[in-house]
């Protein structure tokens, strides 16, 4: 009878402590890093998991996508942009990778409700996973663009050097916004459906599918220059299409929006984390 008692007991719930140090999270990143790295492999795995193409489709949806863009604004709309594809994919592919993390992570806790009641490790490290997912999808990618630039005799120099640059302001971009949400999401699950719409509405505001110097003289261009995701756009479009070095001034404003959204998100995610377990 005792036995059985014990064994109803409600599994333990994990919680850690309110306060840590960045250090302390760095140290718990490198601690578990094996496990970091297995929820990677898993999520890659379980996202294409039953599809007759599987792992592909991260490359034909861009393409798809690229090819009725290019209908609609280089015959339709008629935009003057030389290689359009090219300009077009390399705006396209990073904000594939920053939308499509966004809404995995911000639903991470949540999906993962058993893991977040029952062991014990970083949480941040769900929405991580979804991040580090779509940039590896993002780099597996950047193997299409460069047949396309071939195939447009479009000329790579060295500014491609600063794609490492550039990927690892996107993490910290987008992981400070993943942190953010998807903590406030296990309180408020209306968030999931207004991250779709913000997303539709952040797409048409910022550089993909145009060129910045189409709007740069309206109302509209002035807000977009203060748009994180539009330095960072800009920046792949500046190596893949211009074959010019991103511009310093955009570059060093978003490192530090990047370091700032990162900081906040982190403040965010901790300071609701003690009742993730009693929520999810």
């Amino acid at each position: 009878m005792r036995l059985a008692l014990m064994d109803s007991r409600p599994p333990q719930v994990f919680r850690w402590p309110a306060r840590r140090s960045v250090i302390d999270e760095l140290r718990d990143v490198v601690r578990h890093r094996d496990l970091l790295l297995l929820l990677v492999q898993k999520d890659l795995k379980v996202k294409y998991k039953g599809t007759a193409l599987g792992f592909f489709w991260s490359f034909l949806n861009p393409l798809l996508m690229m090819i009725v863009y290019t209908v609609v604004f280089s015959i339709l709309v008629r935009f003057q942009v030389q290689r359009y594809p090219i300009f077009l994919l390399s705006g396209l592919l990073p904000w594939n990778a920053f939308a499509l993390s966004l809404q995995a992570a911000s639903v991470s806790l949540v999906a993962n409700s058993n893991l977040v009641r029952r062991v014990h490790f970083p949480l941040e490290f769900l929405p991580l996973t979804s991040v580090l997912s779509g940039l590896v999808n993002l780099v597996f990618s950047f193997g299409i663009l460069l047949v396309f630039a071939l195939v447009f005799q479009q000329p790579l120099g060295l500014p491609l050097l600063m794609l490492p640059v550039l990927l690892l302001l996107q993490l910290v971009l987008t992981l400070g916004m993943c942190l953010c949400l998807s903590a406030l999401l296990v309180y408020f699950r209306d968030i999931e459906y207004l991250i779709g719409v913000g997303l539709t509405a952040f797409f048409f505001l910022t550089p993909v599918i145009y060129p910045l110097s189409a709007v740069s003289t309206s109302r509209v261009g002035f807000f977009l220059r203060f748009n994180p995701m539009t330095w960072l756009i800009t920046g792949y479009q500046s190596i893949w299409h211009d074959d010019a070095w991103p511009d310093p001034v955009s570059l060093g404003a978003l490192a530090v929006s990047s370091i700032a959204l990162l900081l906040f998100g982190r403040w965010v995610f901790r300071r609701l984390q003690g009742r993730f377990a009693e929520e999810v």
